[in-house]
């Protein structure tokens, strides 16, 4: 498995429900748990203290079963509370306000969207072209974001925890900060 990024698939256009939610769902999940694995693998063989980086597959495991399923899981019923899709219904056809026929895409939005964003595999890619059905509102679109963050601010403080030195993971976060607002 490789931490490859799935920002152009067509989704539910091109996909079937299954194949998205077993095929992609893994490779969402590994590819999350393996950038975060191989970061803290290279804080470990860092110095000061030069850790011998072992065990990779057991914290894959833990990182995939005790940080991303819960989050993924809660973060995916804060979405549909709010109004994200997330069925095996056919697809809708409906007259849009143009009087055109359009054809909405139904399937397992909310569940695929949180660890998309979660692992950063694909935010504000072809895949979210969809904002009433993946962000339904203002709410969700800033969860999203809080999403695609939570975990690059997470290792920031799991490195300065490593290295026994929160000044320097204070001064590193505070750069990332400067940077994000700048942008």
């Amino acid at each position: 498995m490789t931490n490859t990024n799935w920002q152009y698939y067509g989704g539910e256009t091109t996909m079937t429900y299954f194949s998205q939610m077993v095929g992609l769902t893994v490779q969402n999940f590994a590819s999350a748990a393996v950038g975060i694995v191989v970061a803290i693998a290279l804080i470990a063989a860092s110095p000061p203290h030069e850790q011998e980086p072992r065990q990779l597959l057991c914290r894959l495991r833990a990182h995939r079963a005790l940080v991303l399923l819960p989050i993924s899981i809660v973060s995916a019923l804060v979405l549909v509370s709010q109004g994200s899709i997330q069925n095996i219904a056919h697809y809708v056809n409906v007259h849009g306000i143009s009087g055109l026929a359009q054809t909405i895409a139904m399937g397992p939005v909310a569940s695929q969207e949180v660890i998309k964003e979660l692992g950063t595999n694909g935010a504000a890619s072809s895949t979210s072209t969809r904002p009433t059905v993946r962000e339904p509102n203002g709410f969700t679109n800033f969860y999203e974001m809080f999403l695609v963050l939570i975990i690059p601010a997470s290792l920031v403080w799991t490195y300065g925890k490593m290295a026994g030195s929160r000044r320097q993971a204070l001064a590193i976060f505070a750069t990332m900060f400067v940077m994000f607002i700048a942008a």
